[in-house]
């Protein structure tokens, strides 16, 4: 059996390595229009999508801003389209890419607001123009054009903003994407942050940062979760009928990055003890990025912990309402048990976030620790029930012929006997929860996945932080299951006393 194992794991390893090992002949795309019958990676919901997505015959594959050049590399996309600034500090040829062609949706890049603040947007524009006329705005701007070392020297250039009391407090929904926004030794830079900092402190604004998904961020101004989009978007006519965009602040275009000479001809790779440490180095020690991954752990931990708690008093309640004699009691509640798991879970998390508590500022923690609640209580109330209802009614009977009251008889014979039978399915749902969390994401809570997410965008490279943050999980996973395996030993001699 274990030779079959090792088997079948070389052929896996095997199968891996050889992927996106094809090369394609690329010489003949100039532009655009030569893209179609190519694979083509752009990042979710950008521009770059909505214009391929118009032109037939283009096989457009849609990632995180993280996995767009990884996509190129291993062959899984000819093609992949990043800003075309971006592409220029990075350096693509110690990867074997190259930029084949560049100026893709010349544009301009826009700060959003909602449709109804159109008081913060005339003061951003004023802002602007200001800053252009005095020389402002082409100093600070060439200031980063010129940075050297790739940004380096970034947490020096960017203009610190120091919070105030008294002030209005704007909350700015980002995506990161370097070199727009970054995080550098855990401090939000970038050209973006640099040039909003400058306009808070002269139009007398604080500033929170939230780092969402690039397709949530119009959602959540809509919804008043955050006061001002700074991703660096383009205006488009289906944005325009949603968001309020201000004066363009930063012109560009996107680049097409490809294999170098066609895919043919890559130099040879290093070896693979050697990509590890360099992808540790790059992903961990470089501007001490482990402190994301760090702080990222940390509120996955206590996520986790909160939700369990509140999935354990929502599904006892639950159950009791539900085992409760009275129909008028149980019957409705049967029916919320039943649609709370029909649904998923993220559409779940995403409606509480954007509809139910669109016009609070309650942080997307507490909104998850209270969604995994909901959902995850509905799942323990009924093996709770499964395992109440296991124990026969012989068992109240003898607690009472011994002179126990109701609560005693519940609390030393019957729920002891209850728990053998529920910890071993509550152990699934557990380890459910907490492999769960990794979509927290999506409602700008910085978790271990989401924090992977920032260090790819940073630094391009999508092996690395995956499998840390798979080995992670792991073994949180496998501390949850030690922890109520022991749990069981502890109470099964207790209900064989009895």
């Amino acid at each position: 059996m274990r030779r079959w194992h090792l088997i079948m794991i070389a052929a896996i390893l095997c199968l891996v390595s050889c992927t996106g090992r094809k090369a394609h002949d690329l010489s003949g795309v100039n532009g655009v229009e030569d893209l179609k019958g190519y694979r083509v990676a752009v990042s979710m919901g950008s521009s770059y999508d909505l214009m391929l997505s118009e032109i037939d015959g283009v096989d457009v594959i849609r990632l995180g801003v993280g996995e767009l050049l990884v996509a190129v590399e291993k062959g899984r996309a000819d093609f992949c389209i990043i800003d075309q600034f971006q592409a220029r500090m990075l350096s693509l040829e110690s990867r074997g890419l190259e930029i084949k062609f560049d100026n893709i949706l010349k544009g301009t890049a826009c700060a959003g607001f909602r449709k109804d603040d159109s008081l913060l947007c005339s003061r951003f524009n004023g802002y602007l123009r200001d800053a252009k006329s005095s020389g402002e705005y082409d100093r600070w701007l060439n200031e980063w054009k010129t940075a050297s070392d790739s940004m380096a020297d970034a947490s020096l250039l960017v203009h610190r903003h120091e919070k105030q009391s008294g002030r209005r407090s704007l909350h700015v929904g980002i995506t990161i994407t370097y070199p727009y926004l970054f995080l550098k030794e855990n401090y939000l830079t970038g050209i973006e942050v640099d040039m909003f900092n400058r306009f808070c402190d002269a139009a007398g604004y604080s500033v929170d940062y939230e780092i969402y998904d690039f397709s949530a961020l119009i959602p959540a101004l809509n919804s008043g979760k955050i006061d001002v989009i700074l991703s660096h978007m383009r205006r488009t006519e289906e944005r325009a009928r949603q968001v309020l965009f201000s004066d363009p602040y930063v012109e560009g275009g996107g680049a097409a990055v490809c294999r170098s000479n066609g895919g043919i001809g890559m130099t040879e790779r290093a070896g693979l003890w050697d990509r590890i440490k360099e992808s540790f180095k790059n992903n961990l020690v470089v501007e001490q990025r482990w402190k994301l991954m760090a702080d990222g752990l940390w509120v996955t931990i206590q996520i986790s912990v909160l939700s369990l708690l509140a999935a354990v008093m929502a599904g006892v309640l639950m159950c009791r309402m539900r085992m409760s004699r009275k129909r008028v009691v149980s019957s409705p509640m049967g029916i919320v048990i039943d649609l709370l798991r029909g649904i998923p879970l993220l559409v779940l998390l995403m409606l509480m976030f954007y509809v139910i508590f669109a016009s609070s500022r309650i942080t997307g923690t507490w909104v998850t620790v209270m969604s995994f609640g909901l959902y995850y209580g509905a799942y323990f109330s009924e093996v709770f029930r499964t395992g109440m209802e296991g124990v026969e009614r012989g068992q109240w009977e003898a607690g009472f012929a011994l002179g126990l009251g109701k609560f005693q008889t519940f609390r030393k014979v019957v729920l002891p006997q209850a728990l053998n039978r529920i910890i071993p399915v509550l152990k699934g749902e557990v380890i459910a929860l907490i492999k769960m969390t990794s979509v927290v994401g999506y409602v700008a809570v910085v978790d271990l996945t989401k924090a992977s997410d920032i260090i790819r965008a940073r630094t391009l490279d999508a092996f690395f932080p995956l499998i840390l943050v798979s080995v992670v999980y792991i073994v949180l996973s496998w501390l949850t299951g030690w922890g109520l395996n022991a749990l069981e030993r502890r109470l099964t001699p207790k209900s064989r006393d009895l």
